[in-house]
């Protein structure tokens, strides 16, 4: 009589295992376990009472951490949306106001002078700056001489002309600066355009701020004021 009944419990004992591949258990897992552990403990040889206490006190860590991860998880995310939208309904604010921005990029509207910028962190020796238009070809070659090979931030006017002294049509361009040390070595300073913020979008791909036409990543956004 005692084998049958051991044989019975043993037979039951196939407790119901976490999904393979997953390293922890939900607390809905953990009490399953322990309910089927109950179910099939031997009558002969039940469980030890502390041992039962201990695994319930388990339990109750689990749901507790549990909780906690999900009020903390909630927490996070209304904070960032709630940041979000603070920053969304400020940001129509802003139209109207110059903007310094991260971008080698500049829109040309045919008659006015365009502000280019870049920022040297050492002094040079020589340096130019080199202007294309869509297509890539170079159509405007300035030679920087005197306080502009200076170290610290610059500004230069394009009076919209190509090498030759043409006037070119409006559109989109793109510059470069290159510099030179006193050693020859040459590098790429940082470019930066100017204007007017003319609109704010909200893309995909993140909020854009569109400065004279040019659409520039809000995190490229150096600084913003009432002049230009």
């Amino acid at each position: 009589m005692t084998e049958s009944i051991t044989n019975t419990a043993s037979s039951n004992n196939n407790y119901p295992q976490p999904t393979k591949g997953t390293s922890e258990i939900g607390k809905d897992q953990f009490l399953k376990l322990l309910t089927y552990q109950l179910k099939s403990q031997n009558p002969l040889k039940p469980y030890d009472n502390q041992e039962f206490a201990s695994q319930l006190a388990q339990f109750s860590q689990l749901e507790t951490l549990t909780d906690i991860r999900s009020l903390i998880e909630g927490q996070v995310n209304s904070n960032l949306l709630l940041t979000k939208t603070i920053s969304n309904s400020a940001l129509p604010g802003l139209l109207g106001k110059h903007a310094k921005a991260i971008s080698n990029s500049a829109q040309y509207d045919g008659n006015n002078a365009v502000q280019l910028g870049y920022k040297l962190d050492i002094s040079a020796a020589s340096g130019e700056v080199t202007i294309k238009d869509s297509s890539g070809k170079v159509v405007r070659t300035i030679q920087l001489s005197g306080t502009d090979l200076e170290s610290g931030e610059h500004k230069l006017n394009w009076d919209g002309k190509d090498n030759s002294g043409n006037t070119l049509p409006a559109g989109e361009y793109s510059f470069n600066v290159t510099a030179k040390d006193k050693a020859g070595t040459s590098y790429t300073p940082d470019c930066y355009t100017y204007g007017l913020i003319e609109a704010v979008r909200f893309k995909a791909e993140g909020t854009m701020i569109v400065i004279n036409g040019l659409e520039i990543p809000l995190g490229n956004i150096l600084d913003i004021s009432t002049e230009s």
